[in-house]
């Protein structure tokens, strides 16, 4: 009986230091990944601002998920385009543009299983091309769990920000 209130006692002490360490953790996050591509952002634009054109380059598309399945609502491209997705791997979501400058990029809403976050591409100017960066940031609020997820979110999102880079700079350089 003894041995059992020590297991208790250490068990109950763990989980309230790991809440304690939890709530001291950030409660936000932020992933970003940048690519120079040899190109302008006239070519690069209509790739980001049109959300059908998406599946081409980023890494979250049928060819990665084959149940994967996608819809578009709104307009064509720019602010109000919006791309919905559901699959057994990829969960449900959609993605909002909010912002769209030609010269700039866009800025959007994504919502992942209910967690609403947002994010950006942007186009500066980088000697004879322009560096494109990819980011997407949220707050964790109060939730301990949710921090120590935060401390990962690089780790799982970081990897297809590159692959989605990467793929768009071979497109536009190509053509």
């Amino acid at each position: 009986m003894r041995i059992l209130k020590k297991t208790i006692f250490a068990l109950v002490a763990l989980i309230a230091i790991l809440a304690v360490i939890g709530l001291l953790l950030p409660s936000t996050y932020r992933v970003e990944r940048s690519v120079t591509m040899r190109s302008s952002p006239e070519k690069i634009f209509p790739h980001l601002n049109t959300l059908k054109t998406w599946p081409d380059w980023t890494a979250w598309n049928t060819a990665r998920y084959p149940d994967m399945k996608t819809n578009f609502i709104g307009p064509e491209a720019g602010l109000g385009a919006q791309y919905n997705w559901t699959g057994s791997e990829v969960g449900v979501g959609s993605l909002k543009i909010t912002s769209s400058d030609p010269n700039k990029g866009i800025e959007y809403d994504l919502d992942f299983e209910g967690n609403l976050t947002k994010g950006s591409i942007t186009m500066t100017p980088a000697g004879d091309g322009v560096t494109v960066t990819w980011a997407n940031w949220g707050d964790l609020g109060m939730n301990p769990i949710s921090r120590y997820f935060g401390l990962m979110m690089d780790r799982f999102m970081a990897p297809d920000f590159e692959t989605g880079l990467n793929n768009l700079k071979k497109k536009v350089e190509s053509q």
